[in-house]
C-alpha cells in the first residue's frame, strides 16, 4: 500500500510557492476548494503520488463545513517558523472492493466524489471525518478511473514520497489500512503527520514539515 498524497498547510499562496521552489518542485494546478475557505496547489511527484498544499483564501467557510481551515491554522500557529506543515495524508487502495471491506471493518465513512472536469477524475474516499479526532489516521482513496494525469515543470526530478513520519500508534494505523503503508515511520504521540520526505532522481531528498 503506497501513500497517495500528503496535504500540507501554508499561510499564503506566496509562502507555499517559495517553499516549493526552494525544494525544486513545480506546481501543476490550483483552485478554490468550495465552501472551506481554502485554496490549493497540486504538486505531482510521479504517477500515483502528489502533494496538495492548502492556504486560506480569505473566504469564510460555509456553515457546517469540515473544520479544515481551523486545523491548518492551528498547525501553522504551533510552528511559526515553518512554511509548510503536514496536516493529513492519504493512502491508495487499488481495488474498490478492498477499500469497501476496510471501510466496513473499521466503520469508516464513504464519499463517492464525482469527476469535476478535465484533470479531476472521480474517486472513492474512506475515513474522512473519523480522522479528525485521530489525526494520525490517513484517509483511504481509490481512483475509479485512474490517478489524475498531472505534470509540472520541476527544477529537480522527483521520484516520489520516500517517507512520512507520523506521531501515532503503528498498530492502529496498520489495522486501519489493512497493512503498513510503504515509507511510514511512526513515533510516540498522536498529533499526526510531522514531516514528509521527497526523493529525487539525483539521489538527494527534501524534507517538508517540522524539523526533527
Amino acid at each position: 500500500m503506497e501513500i497517495d498524497h500528503v496535504v500540507l498547510a501554508a499561510r499564503s499562496k506566496h509562502e507555499a510557492e517559495q517553499a516549493l521552489d526552494q525544494a525544486g518542485l513545480g506546481i501543476a494546478r490550483g483552485r478554490v476548494i468550495p465552501g472551506l475557505g481554502l485554496s490549493n496547489l497540486v504538486v505531482p511527484l510521479r504517477h500515483g503520488q502528489l502533494l496538495e498544499i492548502h492556504y486560506p483564501n480569505g473566504e469564510d467557510p460555509a456553515p457546517g463545513a469540515p473544520p479544515l481551515l481551523r486545523f491548518d491554522m492551528e498547525a501553522l500557529d504551533a510552528h511559526p517558523s515553518q512554511a509548510l506543515i503536514p496536516v493529513a495524508w492519504l493512502v491508495t487502495v487499488e481495488e474498490e472492493q478492498r477499500l469497501r471491506e476496510l471501510a466496513a471493518r473499521n466503520e469508516m465513512s464513504l464519499i463517492a466524489a464525482p469527476a469535476e472536469g478535465p484533470g479531476f477524475p472521480p474517486y472513492l474516499l474512506a475515513g474522512f471525518g473519523q480522522n479528525f479526532a485521530r489525526r494520525f489516521l490517513p484517509c483511504l482513496i481509490h481512483w475509479s478511473e485512474g490517478f489524475p494525469p498531472l505534470a509540472a515543470e520541476h527544477r529537480r526530478a522527483p521520484v516520489g514520497i520516500t517517507g512520512i513520519e507520523v506521531a501515532g500508534p503503528a498498530d492502529v494505523i496498520e489495522d486501519w489500512c489493512g497493512t503498513k503503508p510503504e515509507g511510514l515511520r511512526t513515533v510516540t504521540g498522536t498529533s499526526g503527520p510531522l514531516r514528509v520526505e521527497i526523493g529525487f532522481a539525483d539521489g538527494e531528498s527534501a524534507t517538508l514539515g517540522i524539523p526533527e
